[in-house]
Order: C-alpha cells, then structure tokens, then sequence
C-alpha cells in the first residue's frame, strides 16, 4: 500500500495544445484504427464517485477473456489511503474492502469518436 495519501485535489488541468500533441503522437504510434479514447457517460462517474470514502477514480487497463487483443479500460473509486473500493459482491474477498463501483461498458473511440474527428 503507497505511503501517500490520496487527495481530491490530485490532477491538474492541462492546455488543449498539450492533449492534442499527446492524442496526434500515440495515434502515429498506434495507427488511426486503434482505440485511442473511451466515453464513459456522466451518471456512472457519479455513482462511483458517491461512495462516501472516495476522493477520485482510477483508470485501469486490461484485456477481457474473449479477446486478448482489445483493450479494456474500467473506472475504480479510490480511498485516500490509496486503496481501490470494490463492489459489495467481491468485498468478502477483498477483505472487506467494498461497497462501491466499477464502470465499464465505455464506448470505445473508434468508432464512437468525436464528431468530425476532432481529435
């Protein structure tokens, strides 16, 4: 466990010219049919965010078991011990660690991109 506390205050804004060169640079790595963002709607930020203990959200990168290749990114609450909040029905394993959310069924970009591809 990370000896830093977790404040609602970590992160910062950035310029749009710094995100830009970001998103302009890993699609030239990646190519232009890679997923390159996910959408994920505002009510389940919410909910994920109403556990009274969070102070933010981690993003998580994985893979699914039906295709390895796909990138999967899911949103946590986070305690300001560091600590994930997982949801009631995995809280027994996890020690008792729970009672919150996990948001997945993001909508990938592409396809799901911004209009015009703004990006």
């Amino acid at each position: 466990m990370s000896k830093q506390e977790y404040k609602k205050t970590d992160g910062g804004p950035i310029d749009s010219a710094t995100a830009k060169k970001w998103m302009a640079r890993y699609r030239a790595i990646h190519g232009k049919d890679a997923i390159r963002a996910y959408f994920f709607g505002t009510d389940i930020v919410e909910k994920i965010m109403r556990h009274p203990e969070a102070v933010g959200l981690r993003v998580y990168l994985g893979n699914n078991e039906n295709d390895k290749d796909k990138l999967q990114m899911f949103l946590i609450g986070v305690r300001k011990d560091g600590s994930n909040i997982w949801p009631e029905s995995s809280a027994l394993r996890d020690g008792g660690n729970g009672g919150g959310e996990i948001g997945d069924h993001a909508w990938p970009c592409p396809p799901m991109c911004p209009p015009d591809d703004e990006e």
